[in-house]
């Protein structure tokens, strides 16, 4: 299994602790690959995928990107074209893709309300990807479960943890 993505595919913010780590000691036995980066854009994601399909040849691929797009403010046009590429990517590689969705900066998420960006319930309705919803924004809405403002903590990773095996028990 790869997960692939930016800072909340990493773990920012949780020491070794992130949710890949944590999803790998729930299915007790399947490695999985971690390859985030920091501050990666959906851009630099899909100019990554078919290097990291080929060489770890996963038959599910968990994927976070958006985030450090909505926060530099790439244009939504562009994200949504990069993230379907890369969904189009790691199904023609054979595998399943499962899509984190990742909240859009609002007023709503500076209250605590966030919700995700519309762009993964378009593409889960298209039924190209298994979407996660609510979990991150769920997380990153509660202070006690954050690193600081954008990254969760140990604890809240575990819940994108658990979301993530419980999309994965779907897959199957």
């Amino acid at each position: 299994m790869l997960a692939i993505g930016d800072s909340l595919t990493r773990g920012f913010g949780a020491a070794g602790q992130g949710y890949a780590e944590q999803l790998e000691t729930l299915l007790a036995g399947p490695i999985v690959v971690n390859l985030g980066i920091d501050g990666e854009r959906s851009a630099g994601l899909r100019e990554r995928i078919d290097e990291a399909l080929a060489e770890h040849r996963p038959a599910v691929v968990l994927i976070t990107t958006g985030g450090n797009d909505f926060l530099r403010r790439v244009p939504e046009a562009q994200t949504r074209e990069n993230l379907a590429a890369i969904v189009a990517r790691v199904r023609g590689a054979g595998a399943t893709p499962v899509v984190f969705g990742i909240p859009a900066p609002s007023l709503a998420a500076v209250a605590g309300r966030a919700g995700e960006h519309a762009m993964y319930g378009d593409l889960a309705e298209g039924g190209q990807v298994h979407v996660i919803a609510g979990v991150v924004a769920d997380v990153l809405s509660e202070d006690g479960l954050k690193s600081d403002r954008i990254h969760p903590n140990r604890e809240g990773y575990a819940r994108m943890a658990q979301a993530a095996f419980t999309v994965l028990g779907r897959c199957r």
